[in-house]
Formats: C-alpha cells, structure tokens, sequence
C-alpha cells in the first residue's frame, strides 16, 4: 500500500487548457495535527526567510472581491466591506516526502515534495481554531527557479511542488507559505514548520500513541487492525502507514489518507493538550531529541506562547475543514481544482469582520 510512484517535480508542458480552465473557474509524508506541529517547532529556531511582497492589488481570491485599502486588510467582497481579524495568528504544516536531516541541499528545484500541507487558524478574538487540510494536488500557482536559484516567476502547478522548487531549506519553507498566502488572497502566515517521515515515530510515541476511530478500509488489506470504525491505539507499527499510506494505482487516493489523518488530528489535539499541561518543561525537553528533523520558524519563546494560546481556544471535529474542489487525472499526477467560490465564502468567514 505504500507510495511508489516515483515523484517528479516537471509541470507538464500541455497545461494550458487547464490553466485556462483554473481563470475560468476563478479561483487538499502526512497530514499531522497542528498541535504535534507546535510540539516539534520548539526544538529549534530557524532564520525567518522574508516572505515576498503580497501584491497590492490581489485580491481575496481570483473571484469577485477587490481590494479597497490596503492589501489584505481592508476589502470588499459581494459589496460589504471586511476587516481583517488581527488577533489570528496563522501557522503552516508541511510533511515532507523524505527521511534523515532536514537542511537545505545544493541546487534548487530538487528539494523533497510536501505530501501533506495544512494551514492552523488560532483566532484569539473568537476563541477558536481551525485547521484547514490543503490538497497536495491543488493546482495554484507557484514560484519555480533555476537550479541555480535565479526567480522565474510563477505558473500553475500542484501545491506540494512549491517546497520541491527550493534548496530544501528556507527557500522551500517560503515558497510554500508564499503559494498558500496567495491561494488565500494574500493572507499573512505568521509561522511555519515543516517535518518529514523520521518525525512520524516520535510524534506518535510523545502523547503515549494516539488512539484513532479508522474512517476507511483503505489500509485494511495489509493492516487487519485496521479495519474501519475499529478504535485502534497508533504505535510504531502503523503510525506511518495510518498517515502516510495510499494506493499510488489508484486515482485521487489521497482522499482516503486526508480521512485518515483527519481522524488523527482531532484525537491528537486533546492528548497533546492534556501533555502541556501536566508537564509543559519535559514536553519541551523531550523535543529538543528531533530538532534536526524539523524547520521551522518558532522560537521558543513563540512556542509557549502559542501553547497558552492553545488552551484557550476551542477545537472539535467541526473544525476541521477541507476545500471542496473537483478531481482530475492528470498525466503525470492526481489534480485537484478548488471550488474557488466557496473557498472566497470561507476566507472571508475565517478571517474577517463586516465593517
């Protein structure tokens, strides 16, 4: 059941019906809950790579919004005016397709993809948070370079390939948090952290093993424990097929892996915030023992201030939201064209006030 395909990071040179296609239509490694992202974004801090300029005239998404102060802050949208939230405070989650250290490698455009992206919304004003799970196979545009890092713009490809076209490092880190500011109209990421599959274990085994409902049968052939609406204790017997997992033969199963690590966030999350609790110094000195296998760009400091935040805000299953959007089989790769509609609907609903 394990990915085999191999991955390329070449866009298809036919695709400009589809990107025509995209206009038209104006414009979801692992999915790991925020919390276990929190965790391991202590273990070190990491320079803040500059996030380039946001557009000044983007809008909030390629739909009917148009901005009307300045940049993101201030827009009009079906003829009300919004206001952006201040108070949120937005980190992104990347699960990298690779083992070993994470550091930045010798030529661009190389790096490891992001099999699993995910945006953590924690609005301190509403006393709430949001998880929103991004499809690997969006297709958005994105930043690519030479393979000596020289900027050649930005064209319409999957998601995930915006960490492949940097260094594997800052560079990739920031390509990526800059192709999901722009998917959402310029909303600002204040964080990032990104992980890969030697993490999978010790996040698993920090809460004691995550005790998960399985949604699907997906897994059931090679893992009979795991059969669906088993209640099964993740270890590290199947922690990594439980979030990482799929049948690369068959189209758009990524879909099942996003179920099943939707499941394992939400359990996730009440178990880390009982852990903090009990014992917030260990927890962090246990996570000092992964720090090469994370980038990130929380402090420490940053880190115990995103636990208090934390605990006062609220999460349920509810919370957890995955743009609706069509499949295509594309030549190479599964893509996925958000209904872009109703993620403007979505935006405006996560991030803004009518004023």
């Amino acid at each position: 059941m394990n990915e085999s395909r191999k991955s390329t990071h070449h866009h298809r040179n036919g695709k400009g019906h589809r990107i025509r296609r995209w206009f038209r239509h104006n414009k979801t490694m692992i999915l790991i809950c925020f919390v276990a992202g929190l965790a391991v974004a202590a273990l070190g801090a990491f320079g803040i790579y500059r996030l380039r300029s946001i557009e000044a005239e983007r809008h909030v998404t390629a739909g009917n919004s148009v901005n009307v102060g300045s940049a993101y802050r201030n827009i009009l949208y079906d003829g009300q005016k919004y206001q952006y939230n201040a108070q949120i405070t937005t980190i992104l989650y990347a699960g990298i397709d690779s083992e070993g250290k994470l550091q930045p490698g010798v030529t661009y455009t190389d790096a490891p993809r992001a099999d699993s992206i995910s945006l953590v919304i924690m609005d301190k004003k509403n006393k709430k948070m949001t998880i929103m799970a991004l499809n690997r196979d969006l297709m958005t545009e994105v930043r690519r370079y030479t393979l000596s890092g020289k900027d050649r713009g930005t064209y319409v490809t999957h998601l995930g390939f915006a960490y492949t076209y940097g260094e594997g490092g800052e560079v990739s880190c920031e390509n990526l948090r800059e192709a999901v500011s722009n998917l959402l109209g310029g909303i600002p990421i204040n964080e990032y952290v990104v992980t890969n599959r030697s993490s999978m274990s010790f996040i698993n085994n920090l809460v004691g093993g995550v005790t998960v409902t399985v949604p699907n049968n997906d897994l059931a052939a090679d893992y009979p424990e795991l059969q669906q609406g088993a209640v099964v204790t993740l270890d590290d017997s199947n922690i990594e097929a439980y979030i990482r997992s799929r049948d690369s033969d068959t189209d758009f199963s990524n879909e099942g892996r996003i179920a099943r690590q939707q499941s394992y966030i939400t359990s996730y999350i009440g178990q880390f915030q009982t852990l903090v609790q009990e014992d917030l110094s260990g927890t962090w000195d246990r996570m000092q023992e992964m720090d090469e296998f994370v980038q990130t760009s929380i402090t420490k400091n940053k880190y115990l201030n995103l636990v208090n935040l934390l605990n006062a805000v609220d999460f349920t299953a509810g919370d957890y939201y995955i743009p609706a959007g069509e499949d295509e089989a594309g030549e190479l790769h599964d893509e996925f064209y958000v209904d872009e509609a109703a993620l403007q609907d979505k935006v405006i609903d996560l991030f803004y006030t009518a004023v």
